[in-house]
Order: C-alpha cells, then structure tokens, then sequence
C-alpha cells in the first residue's frame, strides 16, 4: 500500500461523506418550516456524523472563519444559518441519490450510524455521572469516534471490503487487519481528520486511542477515557457486562448498580431516537419483506425530497433575495464551495457599451484582492474567457495542453491563480451574453461536465447569477436614469440662482468698498467692513458651486500634487482652522500632469473633506493620497486595447461610516445625514463633476472605520 503521506493526501479530499438518510429527510423539514429553532436543528445535527463535519468543515473554511476552534455544534448551526443547514442536507441528499459509497454487504450505514450514535450517548451518560466539565464536548467526541473508518470507506472500499475476512482467518484485530491492506487504520484516520480542523487535540487523542490497551488508557486525560469506555459499552455481547464492570470501577470508580443505570438509559434513548427517524438497524439477512418495504420508500422519499427542491431550491432563494451584486456573487461562491469544493471563484462581467469584460468577487472572497480590477477586451480571440462568453460553452483551460494556450490573457489567469486548470461557464440571461463564471479546478478534480447532474448543477447555477446580475444592472441603470433627470433639473435651477445672485452680490460689495473709503480713519469699522468683505467671499464660494454644477470650466495641464498642496493649505485656514481634524497628504512623485478642469477639481475635494470634517464633530483625521496607474501594470488591465494610464485621488477619512439608507443612494440629491438646513447636493456634485471630467468615483463604507472616496481621472 502507499505511504501514510500518500494517504492522508488522498484523504484530504474527501468531504463527502455519507449521511443517514432518514436523519437528511428529517433535517430538511425542519429547515423548511417558517418558525424553525436552531435548538431542533442542532439536536438533529448532533445525532449524525456526517452532518456533524460538514458542519464543522464549512465553520473551519474560508468562507466563515479558519481560525475558529469553536466545539459547541449548536453555535455553529446558530453562526451557519439554518438555510446554509439545508443546503448540506441537500448536497448529502444528491450525493446519496447517486450512491458515492460503494453498496457492500460487509458495511451498513445504518449499523455505523447506531454504533456512532451509541457511543455518543454513553459518552454522555458517563461524563455525567463523573461530573465530566464539558459534557458537549464528550458527546461530540464519542459521535466523531469512528469517523476515520467512514473515511477509509469513501477512499478505499475495495481494501477495506477485505477487512472482515482478515479478522476471522488470521484472528487479529480490526485496526491491525485496516493496516495490513491499507497501511493505515481507522484510529490513525480520525485523528487526523480532527487535527486538520484544528479541534482540541484531546479530541483527537480520544479519536486514536479508543481501541488502545487498557493499560495505556488508565493514565490518560479524562476525554480519552470517557470515549473509550463508551465504545467497550458498544461492543459487549449477549450481555456480557463483567468486562465492562471491571473497567469502570477501575478507570472511574463506578459501581455495578451505576454502570447498569447508564447502559439502560441509553438503550432506551437509542431506541426511542431510532423509532423516530424510522431507522432499521437489523441486518439486511434478517429483515422482513415489510422492513424491506419501509426501507425503500424511504430512498424515494429522499429523492423526492432531492427533486422538489431542485437541488439548489435554498440557494435560489439567496440570489432571488439578493439586493445588490456582492450579495449575488456571496450567494454563488457559497454555492460552489459546498457543492463542489471550489476555493477560488470570480466572476468576468461583460460591459455592453465599452465591449470589455472586467473581474469581480465579492468581498468575502480570499482572492478579492488579485482579481477584483482585472480587465480584457470582449473581442473575438482575445482568449477563451471570450470565447467562452461568445460562444456560451463550457471551456476548460488547462496549463499543460498540445499545442499550448494560444491566448495570453488564459496563461497570465493560469499563472496568477494556479490549480490544475480554469473551468469558464457562461452566464447567459435570455440570450444575453452577461459574463462568464470562473472556477479554478483543485488539483484532484470534483468537477465532471460530463456527468449530466454536475453539468445541469453548473448550468442552474450560472443561469441564476446571470439572471440575478442582468436585473440588478437594470435596475441601476434605472436608477442612473432617475438621477441624470435630476442633475439637469438641478443644473438648470442652480444657472438661474447663480444669474440671480451674481447682481446683488456685486452691488453690495460696491457699497461696501465706497463706505470703506468713508470710513478708512476708523480702524475698528475697517475690521468689520474686512470681516464682512470676507463673509461675502464665502458667499461667492458657495455660488461658485452652484456654478460648477451648472457650467463646468474649461480644461488645461494641471499638476494634480501642486493643485492639492496649494488647496489644503487654504483650507488649513478655513475648513480646519477651528476643529479638530488634521490632514494628511501623501503625493505619488511620479503623478504626471493632466489636461482637467482645476475649478472641477478643487470643488470636488472641497465637498468630500468638507462632508468629513462635518460628520467628525468630536475631531479625526483625513488621509489623502494621490497615485499613478499605467496601463502596463497586471493588477489593473489583462490584454486591453484602450490606454488605461490614469491619476487615482484617495480620500479616506477615520470616521464613523454612513448609514446604510444613504450609502445606497449616496450620489441621489437631496440625501443627507445632516439634518434639517443640508441639501444633500454636495455628493451629487462630486458625481456629477468626476463624470464630466470623464473620470470615476467610487465610495467603500466601512462601518465604524470610516469612509473611503476613490477618484480615478484619465491621463
């Protein structure tokens, strides 16, 4: 047999393990009623140890926390959400639908699941009964006891077929006879699974050492005692209990009266859960045409169970649910994760008018960073991210191909996010080419396109998110509509005030400077007439907005750093002079010139620090920066056309965010958190202004850390 190394990497992929399918038919109710409790949940989830690792699998992956070492099964049902719940009892529907597990009359799921659930409950009984601390923390132990020789049978069915003959021709042991056919035994396989998922390693012991002497076991910790006591109780015979006594009053000090009070509430408790799930734990050789009978109509009522929800009926939910693009591509990543054990998912999004195809994630997603800004035109043969877009075909890119990929955007995707290779699935709304999902296949492959379930999966799923992305883009699109008519209404309003103003303004500023020479011996009056001179050109700032809005200046080479500098020393004397925020400003002193609207510029930095300092009442800072982006460089464009050099402006102040009512409309105007006496134009400006200069604006709300405004204007 290969070696341990060999092994356990064989092992590492394998997460499909089999359920109960009385326990999956009864999870899925549960989840489906409209006041579910997670209590129920979690008590069903405990009595299954399939359900039980997945569970703790999806809590330990990328997708939630890998850094959690939580144990309370409750907890993670309550952090998972009894939708993501059914969502697994779903897939482990499929994968029972379609029988994963080789069917062998030398292993009985329903036999394993009692022997799991047994030892589970003695457990229990015993860690209360010795005044155990963490009693949750026994049952989980003597659930996941066997766990190891679950995952033998997944990955080496044909050896471990064997096993049974090997212990009645040579008389040896289980794990002794698991090692000889395939180089490691169950114990060995348990325990290392819990260590991958980085439970507490006394777990893992008890997991190793149920099997162990019982003079090795008298000087170990509690936990490994408990759990192997509780499975010495699974395996007496004809009820033979003078072992089992011995062994308690040695390891715990119980007594023959104790012993037999734990053994009878179990039996009891086992046979009242088993009753209730309909499970029949007698042998297949031994069973009546009417258990026979009983047990068939339960696979189809897993299949029924598997048919009616569509297979992803949960996840359709999400998406359908789903208010904005994060949410949408959240839901589907998910999906993918649980359905095929996908880590690395993004998302090419097809831009109509430009006839470019840019690269998104959601925010939860670990390769957000590598693959949120990338970009490829959306001409024929560009690559076959296009092509599959194009052509609405599944595509496979594979690394090691004869001849090798043709396109370089392929190779550079290749290169950037590794793995075996690049699985492109169309995403096809209604005949409208919306963009293309990209999956990275894992080194051993859980993806067959092949296999019609796994092909229709995909395509279900990719039809969803093309479909969700096609209306939240509409209903943007709508929104924009809403807001432009807006903008002109207020561009012409604000064309006839700054008409209106501009006169009297003028006039008044007239008198002042004749009564100025009047009065110029008095230099207490002169200090006032300069004051109100002063208030007048806060007026004429003011209008002057006004004006941009409606009228925006004409362009010239402006030296984005210089214009900046100079701007926040002015407003060190205004905006700052009397609060108590401080600005930062790093210029990038390769920022070259550009041909823009100076007037433009300072007016839209002038509105984002003034909505900052208004919202930083009690003082903060404001950290401005300023950097250059060439069209060369990887992280921003893949294979475009078009000269993407461009001068970024980032504005990130250490505040308190937004509210989540007005971060969705945050360009509208009229929307602001100030109160009464605030227009709410300011952020329309802003957008309006960046527009006009051809430019982008864009706005990261992070709650409790401030806001982050991101300027990007061509070169």
């Amino acid at each position: 047999m290969d070696s341990k190394k060999q092994i356990f990497a064989q092992l590492q992929c394998s997460k499909d393990l089999p359920s109960l399918p009385q326990i999956l038919i009864k999870l899925i109710e549960i989840c489906d009623k409209d006041d579910v409790h997670y209590s129920e949940i979690s008590q069903l989830v405990l009595k299954d140890v399939s359900i039980s690792t997945k569970v703790l699998y999806l809590l330990n992956s990328n997708y939630c926390d890998p850094n959690n070492t939580d144990l309370n099964i409750e907890q993670a049902v309550m952090r998972l959400g009894a939708e993501t719940i059914k969502n697994i009892a779903l897939t482990a529907s499929v994968q029972h639908v379609f029988a994963r597990l080789r069917k062998s009359k030398h292993f009985s799921m329903s036999q394993f699941w009692l022997n799991s659930f047994s030892s589970a409950l003695y457990a229990r009984k015993i860690a209360e009964k010795i005044s155990y601390a963490n009693i949750k923390e026994a049952y989980l132990a003597g659930l996941l006891h066997d766990l190891g020789e679950l995952l033998l049978w997944v990955n080496f069915a044909d050896e471990c077929a064997m096993v049974p003959t090997l212990i009645v021709d040579k008389g040896i042991h289980q794990c002794i006879a698991e090692e000889e056919q395939i180089g490691i035994n169950h114990c060995e396989a348990g325990a290392w699974l819990i260590k991958q998922w980085n439970l507490d390693p006394l777990i893992g012991d008890a997991v190793l050492h149920h099997h162990s002497s019982p003079e090795l076991i008298k000087g170990a910790f509690p936990l490994v005692k408990l759990v192997y006591f509780a499975e010495q109780f699974c395996q007496v015979v004809n009820n033979d209990f003078d072992t089992i006594y011995d062994l308690g009053e040695e390891l715990f000090g119980l007594t023959v009266t104790e012993i037999d009070a734990i053994g009878e509430s179990v039996v009891n408790e086992r046979k009242e859960v088993a009753e209730s799930l309909g499970v029949e734990v007698t042998p297949p050789s031994e069973r009546t045409e009417e258990q026979v009978a009983i047990l068939n109509k339960q696979a189809i009522d897993l299949f029924n169970q598997v048919r009616n929800h569509s297979f992803l009926h949960g996840f359709m939910e999400n998406l359908v649910q789903a208010n904005n693009r994060d949410d949408i591509f959240i839901a589907i990543e998910k999906a993918l994760n649980l359905l095929f054990d996908i880590d690395a998912i993004f998302f090419f999004l097809h831009d109509f008018e430009q006839q470019k195809m840019f690269g998104n994630t959601s925010t939860l997603n670990p390769y957000a960073g590598q693959l949120q800004n990338l970009v490829i035109s959306a001409e024929p043969g560009t690559s076959l991210l296009v092509q599959s877009m194009l052509d609405r075909e599944f595509i496979t890119s594979l690394p090691d191909t004869d001849p090798p990929l043709e396109h370089l955007a392929d190779s550079q995707l290749l290169d950037l996010i590794g793995g075996k290779g690049m699985l492109y699935i169309p995403m096809v709304n209604k005949k409208v080419s919306v963009g293309v999902l990209v999956v990275r296949l894992p080194d051993t492959l859980h993806i067959d396109v092949s296999n019609p379930v796994e092909f229709q999966l995909l395509q279900l799923l990719a039809k969803q998110a093309a479909s969700s992305l096609y209306r939240v883009v509409l209903k943007r699109k709508q929104e924009e509509k809403v807001q432009h008519s807006r903008l002109d209404a207020n561009s012409m309003a604000a064309a006839k005030i700054v008409h209106g103003i501009y006169t009297p303004l003028a006039t008044i500023r007239n008198y002042l400077k004749i009564l100025g020479l009047k009065v110029s011996k008095d230099e207490s009056l002169t200090k006032v007439l300069t004051i109100i001179d002063e208030e007048i050109d806060g007026i004429a700032t003011i209008i002057q907005q006004l004006d941009s809005f409606s009228n925006p200046d004409t362009n010239k080479l402006t030296d984005i750093n210089i214009l900046l500098s100079d701007l926040f020393s002015i407003l060190s004397k205004s905006v700052f002079y009397s609060s108590q925020l401080q600005i930062h400003f790093t210029p990038d002193p390769d920022l070259p010139a550009i041909l823009t609207d100076e007037s433009s510029i300072k007016q839209i930095i002038i509105n984002l620090v003034q909505n900052a300092a208004e919202a930083m009442t009690d003082g903060g800072n404001i950290y401005i920066k300023t950097s250059f982006a060439h069209s060369d460089d990887f992280s921003m464009v893949l294979n475009a056309h078009d000269n993407y050099d461009s001068v970024k402006i980032s504005l990130l102040d250490d505040g308190s965010g937004m509210p989540d009512e007005v971060f969705s409309h945050l360009f509208d105007p009229f929307i602001s958190t100030k109160g009464q006496g605030h227009s709410g134009l300011g952020l329309s400006v802003v957008n309006s202004l960046v527009k006009e200069l051809k430019g982008s604006v864009q706005c990261v709300n992070r709650k409790g850390n401030g806001t982050l405004f991101t300027i990007v204007l061509p070169v």
